[in-house]
C-alpha cells in the first residue's frame, strides 16, 4: 500500500489518475452514417482539412479500426492541429523546455521561451506533437495490415441541449506492424509478442482455433457507485477518472463492468468484491476493451424425404450440421483483475467528484486510508499488463 503511487499536479494540488491500453490486431477503416443518403461511407485513413470554426485551422486526422478478435472492432484516433509552441524534455535534467513552434526540427536554433534552462543539451528530445506523429504514423496503416496499436483513453464533454455529453477516444501514442506475428520495431528488429510477460505464438488469423487476443487496458478510478445485479451477478462500476487540468484535476464519468465468475471454494468472486466498494474509494483495475457481437452455434434443420434410407439410423450415429448466428453484443471496459495494493477506502472527496469544485494547495493525501481490502480473496490476482 505504502508503495502505491498517485501523481498529483504540482501546481494546484489535484490528484490525476493514468490509464493505459494495448490492442493488437488487423486494420480496417471507419465508417461514418451519411445523414443525407442514410448509408455508410468509409473515412479515409489520414486527412488533413480545416476546423469549422469562425477562423478554420488545418487539422490532422489519423483514424481506423483496430479488429482485436473476430467482430471486436475497436475505434483508435491521434488529431492534432499546428501550435505556437512545443517541448522538449531531458530525462537526465528531469527538465522541460519551452521551444517555438517553427524551429522544433532545427535543434541549433532551440531556446528555451521561459528562460528558465540556459542551455538545452544533447540529452533534450522532442516532444513529438499529435499534429507530426499523426502523418508520421499513418505510414504503417493501409487494408488488412496487422498492428500493435498503445496508447491512453481521453475523457471530453461536450455542450449540447440537454446538457453536457461526456464519451471517451482512445487516442494513439505509438504504433508498431505487425508481421508474421513478431512486432517490428522503428530499427526495423523483430520482437517476440508477450502478454503479461510471457512470449505467445501469435496467430495472424482471426477465425484461427490457435488465435489469442492481445487485448488490455488499466485504470486508476475513484468509485461514485456500483450496483450487481440480482439475476446475473454481474457488477456494474460508475467510476469517476480524475484528468489533468490548469486549475484543477476534472473529474469525468465512466462505466466499467465485473461480469460474474465462479469462484474457487473459499474465495470471493471478483463482482462480489467490487460490489462492495464505496464511494469515494480508489483502485486500479485491468480488463479489456468490448465493442464486439457475441455468437452461438445452433442445429440446422433439414426435412428429409420419406424414402431417405437413413430414416431409420440411430442418432447417435448421426452429425446434425450447425451455424453460427449473432446472439447480442458485448460493449465497454471489462474489469478482469485488479491491481493489488491499489485499494484504498474513502480517499476521494466529495468536491473532487463535483464538476465545478475547486481545489486548494493542500495535500489530498493528509488522512491515512483506511487499510480494509474486500479483494483479498479474490481469485487469480494478476499484475499490470504494463509495467
Amino acid at each position: 500500500m505504502a508503495d502505491y503511487k498517485i501523481k498529483v499536479n504540482k501546481k494546484h494540488g489535484g490528484k490525476e489518475f493514468k490509464n493505459h491500453f494495448r490492442f493488437i490486431g488487423k486494420v480496417s477503416q471507419v465508417s461514418k452514417k451519411n445523414q443525407e443518403t442514410d448509408s455508410w461511407d468509409k473515412l479515409p485513413y489520414f486527412e488533413e482539412k480545416l476546423t469549422r470554426s469562425e477562423k478554420p485551422k488545418p487539422r490532422r486526422v489519423l483514424q481506423f479500426n483496430i479488429e482485436t478478435a473476430l467482430s471486436n472492432n475497436l475505434k483508435v484516433e491521434i488529431a492534432g492541429m499546428e501550435q505556437q509552441f512545443v517541448y522538449a524534455y531531458s530525462k537526465k535534467h528531469n527538465q522541460t523546455a519551452k521551444l517555438d513552434w517553427n524551429v522544433r526540427f532545427d535543434k541549433e536554433k532551440w531556446k528555451d521561451l521561459n528562460g528558465k534552462i540556459k542551455e538545452i543539451d544533447e540529452t533534450y528530445h522532442l516532444i513529438e506533437a499529435p499534429w507530426d506523429k499523426a502523418k508520421e504514423l499513418s505510414e504503417y496503416i493501409q487494408d488488412d495490415a496487422w498492428v500493435e496499436v498503445k496508447g491512453v483513453y481521453e475523457f471530453e464533454a461536450i455542450s449540447g441541449d440537454n446538457g453536457d455529453v461526456e464519451f471517451k477516444k482512445r487516442t494513439i501514442t505509438s504504433i508498431s506492424p505487425i508481421v508474421d506475428g513478431e512486432i517490428i520495431d522503428g530499427d526495423g528488429n523483430s520482437t517476440p509478442i508477450k502478454v503479461d510477460k510471457k512470449v505467445i505464438n501469435y496467430v495472424q488469423d482471426l477465425k484461427s482455433s490457435e488465435f489469442i487476443e492481445v487485448n488490455s487496458f488499466s485504470m486508476q478510478l475513484g468509485i461514485k457507485s456500483t450496483y450487481q445485479d440480482e439475476t446475473t451477478g454481474d457488477t456494474k462500476i460508475n467510476g469517476v477518472f480524475l484528468k489533468n487540468g490548469k486549475e484543477r484535476s476534472e473529474p469525468m464519468d465512466v462505466e466499467l463492468i465485473v461480469y460474474q465468475a465462479e469462484a474457487a471454494e473459499g474465495k470471493v468472486s471478483m463482482a462480489n468484491a467490487f460490489a462492495s466498494l464505496n464511494t469515494y474509494d480508489f483502485i486500479e483495475v485491468t480488463g479489456q476493451d468490448n465493442q464486439r457481437a457475441t455468437y452461438a452455434y445452433v442445429d440446422i434443420v433439414e426435412e428429409l424425404p420419406v424414402d431417405d434410407p437413413f430414416n431409420d439410423v440411430d442418432d447417435s450415429q448421426k452429425e446434425t450440421r450447425q451455424e453460427r448466428v449473432v446472439n447480442g453484443d458485448k460493449k465497454g471496459l471489462e474489469v478482469i483483475s485488479y491491481v493489488q495494493g491499489s485499494i484504498m477506502r474513502e480517499l476521494l472527496t466529495e468536491e473532487e467528484f463535483k464538476k465545478t469544485a475547486t481545489l486548494t494547495n493542500d495535500s489530498p493525501f493528509g488522512n491515512d486510508a483506511a487499510t480494509d481490502d474486500p479483494f483479498s480473496q479474490t481469485v487469480n490476482p494478476s499484475n499490470d499488463p504494463f509495467a
